[in-house]
């Protein structure tokens, strides 16, 4: 099951190159924090931020928020962990979807009869979807001489959810997705099937 969660981004002015320098001091990754709704930013060719994040209320809402109201959050945090940035401005902002799961943990299928060929869906954000390809492609090419077969079980789509599908119907797909979500953050362990 495929559900959705709002995200934003925003972009700033052009950093100078101290600016640059302050946050990425060796070289200019790609980076996120760790929180549940998390925030994450890299630069572009010209120097400029690109800032992006959530909150938990656009997360799990049944309606798109356009204001400019969870972005500026988003910045405002992430300002107090740079403050060197302080007076950085961001010139503009979107909102957007993104696919996920009920636990907002990627599923990774590989076709039985053609194992070569892989599914992957409801990737969250940047770092799993880089994770699901290097994946995909590698299996897709030489699984046998892979050590990490374990995630086909942890991001199978037969993995347990705290709350099954047919409750949904009863208490409705936001309160599911929030508590599967919780729960898979805590105590979701890797689905073994009894036969390897």
């Amino acid at each position: 099951m495929i559900y959705h969660t709002q995200t934003f981004l925003s972009i700033s002015e052009p950093l100078n190159e101290e600016m640059v320098n302050s946050i990425f001091p060796d070289e200019r990754f790609q980076c996120w924090d760790s929180t549940l709704v998390y925030s994450y930013f890299r630069l572009t060719g010209d120097n400029r931020l690109l800032l992006g994040g959530g909150s938990m209320l656009t997360t799990f809402s049944k309606k798109d928020v356009n204001s400019a109201i969870i972005i500026d959050m988003v910045i405002k945090d992430f300002k107090e962990k740079f403050p060197q940035l302080k007076d950085l401005h961001f010139v503009q902002f979107w909102p957007g979807r993104i696919d996920c799961t009920r636990d907002l943990l990627q599923s990774i299928i590989k076709d039985p009869d053609s194992p070569w060929l892989h599914f992957v869906l409801g990737c969250v954000g940047l770092p799993w979807a880089t994770f699901c390809g290097n994946f995909a492609a590698r299996h897709a090419f030489d699984t046998n001489s892979m050590n990490d077969h374990h995630y086909y079980n942890y991001f199978g789509p037969n993995r347990n959810f705290f709350v099954p599908l047919w409750l949904e119907k009863i208490i409705g797909k936001q309160l599911t997705f929030s508590i599967n979500n919780g729960w898979a953050k805590y105590y979701q362990k890797d689905y073994m099937p009894t036969k390897l």
